[in-house]
This record gives structure tokens, sequence and C-alpha cells, in this order.
């Protein structure tokens, strides 16, 4: 009786002891909309990854590099939750090297997902950027499960053909520390919404994919934990909750463990739970770092710690990757910079406060207004003159920060308007020019009006016009009288002259899709100076030197720094930003 009671006693410290060999440890690393911020975000001028608390800066990633060297490769996942490209001067070299994808494989990363951003070149674009990075010696797993190609197009075939060669998953699977971790990427429905250049390339319904996905990470391949790395996003409510596409899928979808998220540039301080899901996200430039510490027993994660590291000057860059960053800055100034005559070093000017889009505060914000006012300028300085311009902020990628001592240069200035690629060899959106009628002017300024009280990236600055508005009248019915360059102008249907505006490229596409955005409600039929109706922007570029071969495209990037130059020089010899942009946008005009 003894020995049977010493048997079973001896079993069971046997099963419990397998059952405490179960409880694992994991740490997790993750990132999201980096927009190739190689270096820090703050004046370019004062990072010094190699010395540490002497700048104001945040990111780089060289940071990075220092942080995930320093920790343990066997129990630690490193992640990105997409739009990892678009938004600095490296981005415009990718396709010719393959760099950044290569060098986040260097500094660590294991997996990573694709968001709208990296399609702003188009899906064949993105297939030449991976083949060059394999060449270069590869890049980390990536993962995207809602993506569908177009069997009747050929657009999209060089990305397919990686897609086939499993360069690119709809999930994969991770062991670390014991641990059978699956992960898999999604495209969100906004995020898809907003990448126009990636047709014919198309995406399933991400919450129903996720579905899919869930039962066959778990049947098929038992795993642990499953992680998601979505392109989707949230956004917080004034109560400290949150909403948005990711809240939904974890709504929605049962299964998931973590949701890394991305696209919305909202650092969460503390993790989000719905359910038994757990959602994070970092914010946006590598300003943060998320770190996630788990307890996982039997396939459940028993304790959840989460931090946002600040990636800044107290942290030590790592030199070889400052080293290769530096060596990729002397390829961007020969093959790019040195054609418009200029170096990544050049300062274009200084100021004594900072200019900055606050989505808490658009109409207070001040860059708006001068990126817009620098547009006319520009063209107006190389003979070109339009009645009125227009910048989306959504399309300003960067703030000017006065940072310790108020340099900017040129990478500074790139970051602002940073987005898209035109005709040549020069990076950056092109800007046009298009015709609307005198009703039409009245029909786009209420547009303009429901953008500023909607706010996002939707709302819209301008320069050259005035709009007063009755704020009492019905939507649609608020615009009374609009000015012109400081003259009023007849908004009837009796006024047929044409009135020219001038945007970048892809924001002048969306007025030729008002009447679809409105719900057949407001029409804009984009016109060229004859008054025909334009299907096609490119034939609307502006030349911004005539008299050389081609079309010189004017990028908004250059009608910054050159707008900059007009400015009277302060103590620095250079041009000093006017007080006047201290003030946000006064463009709107509130009258009985």
């Amino acid at each position: 009786m003894k020995t049977l009671i010493r048997i079973i006693f001896l079993t069971f410290l046997v099963l419990n002891f397998g059952f405490i060999l179960k409880s694992q440890e994991l740490t997790i690393y993750h990132t999201n909309d980096m927009h190739s911020k190689l270096t820090g975000y703050g004046p370019e001028r004062e990072y010094s990854p190699d010395v540490i608390n002497n700048d104001l800066t945040r990111g780089g990633f060289a940071r990075l590099a220092t942080i995930f060297k320093n920790s343990d490769t066997n129990k630690t996942l490193i992640v990105d939750a997409g739009d990892f490209f678009m938004g600095s001067l490296f981005h415009a070299a990718e396709e010719e090297t393959g760099f950044q994808l290569n060098l986040m494989k260097n500094i660590g990363y294991d997996v990573v997902t694709i968001g709208n951003h990296e399609f702003d070149f188009g899906p064949e674009i993105l297939g030449n950027i991976l083949n060059k990075s394999k060449e270069k010696g590869g890049f980390p797993e990536i993962v995207l499960s809602n993506i569908i190609f177009d069997k009747e197009s050929n657009l999209d075939d060089k990305l397919e053909h990686i897609y086939n060669q499993k360069d690119i998953k709809p999930y994969t699977i991770i062991e670390k520390n014991g641990l059978k971790i699956g992960i898999f990427g999604l495209m969100g429905i906004n995020a898809a919404d907003v990448a126009p250049a990636s047709k014919p390339v198309s995406f399933e319904n991400p919450e129903k994919i996720a579905e899919q996905t869930v039962n066959e990470l778990k049947t098929k391949h038992q795993t642990d934990i499953i992680v998601c790395l979505s392109h989707g996003g949230v956004y917080p409510k004034t109560d400290g909750t949150y909403y948005g596409e990711d809240v939904d899928l974890a709504t929605n979808v049962s299964g998931i463990d973590i949701i890394i998220s991305g696209h919305t540039h909202v650092p969460t301080p503390k993790e989000i739970k719905i359910n038994n899901t757990y959602i994070v996200q970092t914010g946006s430039y590598a300003d943060n770092l998320g770190e996630i510490n788990l307890k996982i027993e039997n396939k459940k994660i028993t304790n959840f710690a989460f931090r946002l590291i600040p990636v800044d000057d107290k942290i030590k860059g790592d030199t070889e990757t400052t080293e290769l960053i530096n060596k990729q800055i002397e390829f961007i100034n020969q093959n790019y910079l040195s054609k418009s005559g200029l170096s990544y070093t050049t300062e274009v000017a200084q100021t004594n406060f900072d200019l900055k889009t606050d989505f808490h505060n658009l109409k207070g914000s001040n860059l708006g207004p001068f990126v817009a006012d620098a547009d006319r300028y520009y063209l107006s300085e190389n003979g070109i003159e339009s009645d009125f311009s227009l910048v989306a902020s959504g399309t300003i990628r960067e703030d000017l920060v006065k940072g310790n001592k108020g340099i900017i240069t040129v990478p500074d200035v790139f970051r602002v308007m940073s987005l898209g690629k035109g005709y040549d060899e020069i990076p950056g959106y092109p800007l046009a020019k298009i015709y609307i009628t005198g009703r039409e002017v009245k029909k786009l300024s209420e547009i303009l009006v429901m953008s500023r009280a909607s706010g996002g990236d939707g709302y819209l600055y301008t320069s050259g016009i005035k709009i007063y508005i009755n704020p009492k009248k019905m939507m649609l019915r608020k615009v009374q009288k609009v000015e012109l360059n400081e003259k009023e102008i007849d908004i009837s249907k009796k006024n047929k002259n044409l009135y020219s505006i001038t945007a970048n490229t892809y924001l002048l596409s969306f007025i030729g899709e008002i009447k679809k955005i409105s719900h057949g409600l407001v029409s804009v039929v984009p016109k060229d100076k004859n008054g025909n109706p334009v299907s096609d922007m490119k034939n609307q570029l502006i030349d911004i030197n005539p008299e050389k071969e081609g079309v010189q495209e004017a990028k908004e990037w250059i009608a910054l720094i050159e707008y900059m130059k007009s400015f009277k020089k302060g103590d620095q010899n250079l041009p000093v930003i006017p007080e006047k942009y201290k003030k946000g946008d006064d463009s709107l005009i509130e009258i009985e």
C-alpha cells in the first residue's frame, strides 16, 4: 500500500513539474509607422547618436539597434506593424538599393507587415525594392494575409511572384524560448482606401481573413499564442477608451492574443484589453519602442506587462548601424540631391518657434498655411500664377521643430512633404494646376468647410482664398462670399470664368472624386485652362522651367526651400521664418 501511495505521489510531482515547465517568458519589441525615419526625429543637424544627453531628437535606427542587440534573441521577438517606408530622403533610394529592409533585418527585426505607404510607388516598384533587398542580403519575414492579386492584370505580377515564392506569406510561425508563435499581417480597411497606388492589388475584409487565419494557426499548427500585425489602427476617446478597426477586430474575432496596431499614429501608454485580446501601438517615427513582457502557461497569457520606451538621447546609438546609414546618405547626396544643387547637410533657414500640425487643434496649426503660401510663392517666382493653393493635413508628414538651435536643413524640409513620386528622378509628389468655375469654387469651399469641421487627414489649408461663412446655415449652404487674392468673385451659376487651383497631384486627384465622396450632393469637375474636363493629372503638371526639354516638375519640398530663401537673414546668416507664422489658419471668416 505504501508503495502504491509513493508511486501516486511521485506521479503527481512529475505531472506538476511538467506543468511548471509549460510556463514560458517572452519579450516582444514592436514598432509601427516608422516612415523611413532612419535618423532621429527632430532637427537633423542636432541628431547625434554617438553621444548621449546632448540633443532633443527621438528615434533613429542606431538607437533601436542598441536596444535590440542587448536583448536575449532566444526570448525576444521583434516586429513592425507596417508603413516602415515613405517619409524621408532614404525612401527615395529604395528601389535602387533595397537598403532599409535589409538594415531592419540586420538590426534584429524578425517579422513585419505591409502598410498602405509601402504601396505609394505601386506594387511593381515595391516588388523591385524587395528583389533588390533580397540581393543585398535579405529582409525580415513579411506577412500579409488579406492581399488579393489581380489575375487579369500584369501590373502586380512582380509582387505576386514574390508572394508565390513565399517571400511574402499570409502568416509565419516563429519559435522563441520553446514557444510556438503564430504571426499574421492585415491591411486595414481605411489603409486600403487611402492607398490608390496599390491597384490592381486589392484587399479582402480583414476580419473575415483574420478568423480563417486564427483557426488555421490553432488547429493545423497548434500555436501557443497568436500575434496579429494589423495596419488598421485605434483612436482615443475623451473618456480614456479607444475605438477603431483594431478594437473592432478584437471584438469580433476571438483567438488573437495580441494585436500590434499601426496606421493611426496613436501611442497607447497602456495596453487596451478587449475580451482576451491585448492591443498596443507605439505612435510613429520610432519615437517610442513598444516592449511587451509575457508569461504564458498552457497557451494562455498569465501576465502581460507593457510599456513605451522613449527612443531618445539617453540611448547611445549602435556605431555599425550609424556607419551604414551615413554611407547611404552619401549615396543620396550623389544620386539625388546633387541634381537639385543641394546636399544632406545644406542649412536652409532658422526658426525661433515650432511649425506644427496638431491634429487636436488643426485650425491653430501653423505649418499647413506655411506650406500653402510656399507653393504659391514658388510658382509665382517662376512666372506661374494661380488663384489659390490647397494643402491637406494628411500629406504633411513631419513638423519643423526648433530643437536647441533652430537650424533647418534639407532633410528636415523634405520630411514635411515627403510623400509620393512624380515622373522624374526627384522624389515627392509634383504640383499641378487645374481650373474650376466660380460656382465650383463655392462648392469646393463648402467641402473645405466640411473638411475643417470633421478634422483628420482631410483638413484643407489654403493660400490666396478667404471664405466667408454663416455657421448657422445648413450644410452646403454656409458659404456666403469668397475672395481670391482679396477680391470678391461671383459664386453664382452665371459666372463662367475659370479659376486656377494648385496642389500636389495626390490631392488634386480627389477633387474629381468629390461627387462620389459626397454621395452625389456636390460635383466639381477639374478642367484644363480651356475648360476641357481633366481625367489624368499627369497632363496638368506644372513645368517649373519650360525652357528645358521635358517637364521640370515642381515639388512642394523644393517650394518650401525656395520660400525660406526669400526671408530676411538673422544672426546665423540664415533666412529666419517670420513671426507671422506663429498663428494658425485664418482663411475662414464667420459672418451673420
